[in-house]
């Protein structure tokens, strides 16, 4: 597995867990719902800063978005 799979995998999990939408999640990392949705596919290359955000929203340290 790739690690823009893993990411996208965690996010959803950790974005399920809370049970927020797509939409909530977006909104409290300030990113667009389109992108977020591409992150979480790992169709998309997130930067670093962005990754903080996501980590953030969630609550959970950085580095578990990739264990």
């Amino acid at each position: 597995m790739d690690w823009k799979t893993r990411l996208g995998n965690n996010i959803l999990k950790y974005r399920t867990e809370k049970a927020w939408s797509q939409q909530v999640l977006a909104g409290e990392a300030d990113l667009s719902l389109r992108y977020l949705a591409g992150v979480e596919r790992g169709e998309e290359n997130p930067s670093l800063e962005t990754i903080l955000a996501i980590a953030g929203a969630l609550a959970v340290q950085p580095r578990r978005l990739f264990d």
